[in-house]
């Protein structure tokens, strides 16, 4: 009895261990967003992932550059995403947002919902090279 008890103890860490190495690691690196203008530098902000515009257009006379600017904020694993608030810079808003793994480890789901639920939008985005 004590020999199968160990044996399912032994069983049940090797599968837990298994699903951790299996568990999807957070998406960093340089991602080119879904209209090519901007590439997000997404990396681990203490215990949360944070996402920088690491390159961006040249701003417009008189506007600040974007290149530097936090977008994805403190976004947080929950099971196979990451979420948290995503600033968006067209209309300077947050949104209730979440970060999947895509088709393949090159792309990457970015989904973004006005804060407090209902209207929602996302796009795809590539990994820059």
């Amino acid at each position: 009895m004590k020999k199968a008890a160990f044996s399912a103890l032994l069983l049940i860490g090797f599968v837990t261990s298994s699903a951790a190495q299996a568990a999807p690691q957070f998406p960093a690196g340089l991602w080119r967003v879904a209209d090519g203008t901007a590439v997000v530098r997404i990396a681990p902000c203490g215990k949360t992932v944070c996402g920088t515009i690491a390159a961006a257009p040249p701003p417009g006379p008189g506007e600040k550059s974007a290149v530097g600017r936090k977008i994805l904020i403190n976004l947080r694993r929950e099971g196979d995403v990451w979420k948290g608030p995503i600033f968006n810079l067209d209309d300077g808003k947050k949104y209730d947002g979440e970060i999947s793994a895509g088709a393949d480890p090159d792309h990457l789901k970015v989904r973004g919902c006005v804060q407090g639920g209902g209207l929602c939008g996302g796009e795809t985005w590539k990994r820059a090279r």
